[in-house]
């Protein structure tokens, strides 16, 4: 027999997400180790495994991913997102699920969970909801950017186009969808920022939904900085240039098409390397006045800490971001960062006392903000300090698990104030 008490403080959790090893900071597969000293066991289910990996599993049967494409097409047709997907049923039955005490869903919105199974997977077991973005709370975008219709159930949308595109507009249906299974479930949310916090508590679809902001947590040991030289010599890049980082992505978040613009304005006297991740071939135009070293897509935590050593200022411009942990590596580093404003990143920065926000959409003011950062040295220095300062007393790893810890033992706390003893000795046998 387990008592109540013992089953408090040791307990199981499932963590279900969309992708495995891209985003694992996201998705709690980077917590697992720190809640297992808190206690606490993780299993992790993912619908893209790309590797074999100790407690992760996924849904390989063929049948199950056949009806799964089918689906998807069926959903891009019809304009809908995450609503017939089938497979929730399957989920109930993984031994992982039935083991579990407490589910902790993330990226649930990347075509194989409908909303539609939430009311029954959160009547069977307790659950919370990462919110990496406010997909959520619209009709169909990512990102709202201005538009306030999320707020009043979307239709007439302004831009099918942008992430996740539709071709007509389902908006209102897509909402109002959501609100029937919301309504019919029980969860908690747990975002990452002020920023994500306010527009969740904006949003009708989650009225009365408990909130608990949780910054995401880096291993600090592990992502400290190191020597810039070695860096540059691994990736290539010359001794004595001064190095811009960015992210070579054309879409409508990054603001990559500002970056080039503020680039094309800028006039120093200082050897400049132009350092990108993700798309190649974007910065062509470059190449002739600095040396343009593009790594592409990198899934590497080696390379990516060479990348961060070998950074003099991180361009992050990004036009809408939930919080941007890519600039909180960079802060762990000792870099300073600029970003726009508009979005979780001033806040997550700590704008103006270590990184820098500039009006959003503005090249020009980007430009002054890099022109300034290259000719202040010292400034350079004494911002990437107190970025590192500040990375830790907020985004340690070990902070992050200790407060996930406590929500989930306040909604475990929760239900067994609800259950028989009995029943709760049963369920933790």
């Amino acid at each position: 027999m387990v008592s109540p008490e013992e089953y408090m403080q040791n307990f199981k959790v499932l963590q279900v997400n969309g992708y495995q090893s891209p985003g694992r900071r996201f998705n709690g597969l980077s917590l697992k180790p720190h809640l297992a000293k808190l206690g606490i066991s993780s299993k992790h289910l993912v619908w893209e495994q790309d590797r074999l990996e100790e407690d992760v599993v996924t849904l390989s049967n063929p049948m199950v991913r056949k009806v799964n494409r089918f689906t998807r097409g069926v959903e891009r047709t019809l304009a809908l997102q995450s609503q017939l997907y089938t497979n929730g049923r399957h989920i109930k039955k993984l031994p992982e699920f039935q083991a579990a005490d407490l589910v902790h869903y993330h990226i649930i919105h990347s075509g194989f969970l409908s909303m539609q199974s939430l009311p029954a997977l959160t009547e069977l077991k307790p659950t919370v909801w990462t919110l990496h973005d406010p997909w959520a709370m619209t009709g169909h975008c990512i990102h709202p950017f201005a538009c306030q219709r999320w707020k009043s159930g979307c239709g007439s949308c302004p831009d099918l186009n942008t992430d996740f595109k539709i071709n007509f507009d389902t908006t209102a249906l897509n909402y109002w969808l959501k609100s029937i299974a919301y309504r019919k479930s029980k969860f908690e949310v747990i975002v990452a920022s002020s920023w994500m916090e306010n527009m969740v508590k904006q949003s009708p679809l989650f009225e009365n939904v408990p909130i608990h902001k949780i910054p995401f947590g880096l291993d600090l040991e592990y992502f400290k900085a190191r020597d810039q030289a070695q860096a540059k010599a691994r990736l290539g890049i010359d001794a004595d240039r001064l190095v811009l980082c960015f992210r070579s992505v054309m879409n409508d978040f990054k603001g990559l098409q500002y970056v080039i613009e503020a680039l094309e304005q800028l006039q120093v006297d200082v050897p400049i390397c132009l350092l990108t991740l993700n798309d190649k071939g974007r910065i062509e135009q470059f190449k002739s006045r600095f040396q343009v070293v593009e790594l592409g897509w990198i899934n590497d935590d080696e390379v990516m800490r060479d990348v961060y050593d070998a950074t003099d200022i991180f361009l992050m411009p990004s036009l809408a971001d939930s919080f941007g942990l890519m600039a909180v590596e960079a802060m762990t580093f000792g870099k300073p960062t600029i970003c726009f404003e508009g979005t979780a990143l001033p806040e997550v920065l700590f704008a103006p006392e270590a990184g820098i926000a500039v009006k959003s959409r503005d090249s020009v003011a980007l430009h002054n903000a890099i022109q300034h950062l290259i000719a202040n040295p010292a400034e350079r220095l004494q911002r990437g300090i107190r970025s590192r300062q500040l990375a830790e007393q907020h985004y340690d790893i070990r902070q992050q698990a200790e407060r996930i810890a406590e929500v989930y033992r306040q909604m475990l706390g929760s239900q067994k104030q609800t259950q028989p003893a009995t029943q709760l000795n049963d369920a933790s046998q």
